[in-house]
């Protein structure tokens, strides 16, 4: 798994890269030296012109990310509550008079402010934005008749390994 230990993604290989290529040769020629590397053949996905199954080839833990997206959602409402009702008693008991004054109605609010703002960043983590950066970059070059190569890193180390074997226009996240 990542780095991470797995606390909030679900995913296996949360790190990637990509390489575009001008021929199918080129690709491959890309692909080898990743494998050279160290990177196994089942992380190295090439990406043809007009490939139907890119989507699959570039994310291709869709479980992984459902897993990611409930993890992110449990443990960041989770902990929102907590923070909440840890900040509901603070102002109970050194707070304004209106908090100390109606301290059940503070604790309601304070227990349903939180987790709620903890649940859309948790949604923000667990879409991937950074994803897009990939996908939209293994779109383009499929579109322009360019070839990719994406290497499914499982952790920082094998991605800087990946990085060194694909450098000239390498994209990676």
């Amino acid at each position: 798994m990542s780095e991470y230990g797995g606390l909030v993604l679900g995913e296996n290989y949360s790190h990637k890269i990509s390489e575009e290529f001008d021929s199918q040769v080129a690709a491959e020629r890309g692909a080898e030296s990743l494998e050279n590397l160290g990177i196994p053949l089942a992380q190295i996905r090439i990406i043809q012109p007009n490939d139907p199954s890119m989507a699959q080839k570039v994310e291709p833990e869709t479980q992984g990310i459902a897993r990611s997206m409930v993890k992110a959602h449990v443990w960041f409402g989770l902990i929102g509550l907590v923070v909440g009702l840890a900040v509901a008693g603070l102002l109970v008991t050194v707070g304004p008079a209106l908090t100390r004054s109606s301290p059940v109605m503070t604790f309601i609010a304070m227990g349903f402010l939180f987790p709620v703002l903890a649940l859309l960043i948790a949604g923000a983590v667990s879409l991937r934005p950074d994803h897009d950066l990939i996908i939209e970059k293994a779109r383009t070059a499929k579109e322009n008749g360019r070839w990719t190569v994406v290497a499914h890193c499982d952790s920082l180390e094998q991605q800087k390994l990946a990085k060194t074997a694909m450098h000239h226009s390498t994209q990676t996240l």
